[in-house]
C-alpha cells in the first residue's frame, strides 16, 4: 500500500525497444532473395551454355558432308570414281533421313534399294560412320561409281587384312566384315566380291598363285560376311583378280594394292550383268559344235 510520500513519487514505466528484432526481421528476407536471384542466375549459366551445343547437334543432324576427292581404281577401272572423305564427317550417331534415303543402319528393319547417285552417297556416309565406330577409317574407302557402291577393305601400315601369302583373316578385319555384314543385310542391291594382291610373285610346288590367293581371300570375306548375317542370295558374284586392277599401276609391288573389293550394284548394273550369264540372252547350239551328249547310265547321279 502507497503511503502518502509514494503519492508524490511520479511513477516511471519503461518499455523495452523492439526496434533491433524489427530491424533483423527486415533484412532476413533480402539474404533469401540474393539467393535466389543466384540460383536463378547459375540456372541461365547453364542453359545458356549447353543450348548451343543441343542446336549443333540438331543441324549436324540434317546437314550432310559434301567433301569428295576424285580417284581410285578396281573392278570398273576405266570409270571415275568419288569416294567420301570420312575426315569431313561429323562425330555423332547419326541416322539417314528418309527423304534423303531409303535405310539404313541396323536399328531399321526394312531393306531397301539404292539406284539414285544420292541414295548411294547416303549410303556411303552410312558406310564412312561404320569405319569410324569400327577403328577401321584407314580401312575402309568408299566409292561411288555408276555401277552403285565400290567399298574398298585394305591394309594400312599398322594393320595387314591377311598373313602374308595366305588367306588368314587378321581379327580387326573380321570385326569390320561383320559390322559390314549387319549392314549391308538391309541392303536389297546385289553384292560382287573381288580379292586382288601386289604383283609380289607367288609360287609352289602346286602351281600356287596370286590367282589362287586372291580367290581364296574373296571367298573368306564372303564367309565371314555370310556368317555375321548377310543373305546368301545378295552375293552375286566372287572372283579372283589377283595383281590385274592395281590401286598404284605405277608401284604394282606396293602393298596398298592388297585389298578386298564389295561392288554394291545399282539395279541396271544388275540387269546387264545377268544378261551375260542368263538362259535368255545366252543360248547353247548343240549343232554349233562338234558336240556328242553322253548316254546316261544307272550310276549316274544328277549334279
Amino acid at each position: 500500500m502507497r503511503t502518502r510520500e509514494d503519492k508524490h513519487t511520479p511513477i516511471i514505466v519503461k518499455r523495452r525497444s523492439k526496434r533491433g528484432h524489427n530491424e533483423h526481421q527486415s533484412g532476413a528476407w533480402k539474404v533469401a532473395f540474393a539467393d535466389f536471384a543466384l540460383a536463378m542466375m547459375a540456372l541461365f549459366m547453364v542453359l545458356w551454355v549447353i543450348q548451343p551445343q543441343a542446336d549443333a547437334e540438331r543441324i549436324a543432324k540434317g546437314v550432310l558432308a559434301s567433301s569428295v576427292i576424285e580417284g581410285g581404281a578396281g573392278v570398273f577401272d576405266d570409270l571415275s570414281s568419288v569416294p567420301v572423305a570420312f575426315e569431313s564427317l561429323p562425330e555423332f550417331d547419326w541416322v539417314p533421313r528418309r527423304q534423303d534415303v531409303q535405310l539404313s543402319d541396323s536399328r531399321s528393319e526394312a531393306v531397301q534399294r539404292y539406284d539414285s547417285e544420292a541414295d548411294l552417297q547416303a549410303l556411303a556416309r552410312l558406310m564412312a560412320l561404320l569405319a569410324e565406330s569400327t577403328d577401321s577409317k584407314s580401312n575402309l574407302e568408299v566409292h561411288v561409281v555408276p555401277q552403285g557402291l565400290r567399298i574398298l577393305i585394305k591394309d594400312d601400315d599398322k594393320r595387314f587384312m591377311f598373313e602374308r601369302g595366305s588367306a588368314t583373316l587378321d581379327p580387326h578385319f573380321r570385326s569390320l566384315l561383320a559390322a559390314l555384314a549387319q549392314a549391308l543385310a538391309k541392303v536389297q542391291n546385289k553384292l560382287i566380291i573381288s580379292g586382288h594382291t601386289d604383283a609380289v610373285p607367288y609360287r609352289d610346288s602346286r602351281g600356287y598363285d596370286n590367282w589362287n590367293l586372291s580367290g581364296e581371300r574373296a571367298l573368306q570375306a564372303r564367309s565371314v560376311l555370310v556368317n555375321s548375317g548377310l543373305p546368301v542370295q545378295g552375293i552375286l558374284q566372287v572372283s579372283a583378280q589377283a595383281d590385274v586392277m592395281p590401286l598404284r599401276p605405277e608401284d604394282p609391288m606396293s602393298g596398298a594394292n592388297r585389298r578386298i573389293e564389295l561392288l554394291v550394284l545399282t539395279e541396271q548394273a544388275e540387269t546387264l550383268y545377268k544378261q551375260l550369264f542368263n538362259e535368255n540372252f545366252a543360248h547353247y547350239s548343240p549343232g554349233a559344235v562338234d558336240y556328242v551328249e553322253p548316254v546316261p547310265t544307272p550310276t549316274d547321279k544328277p549334279h
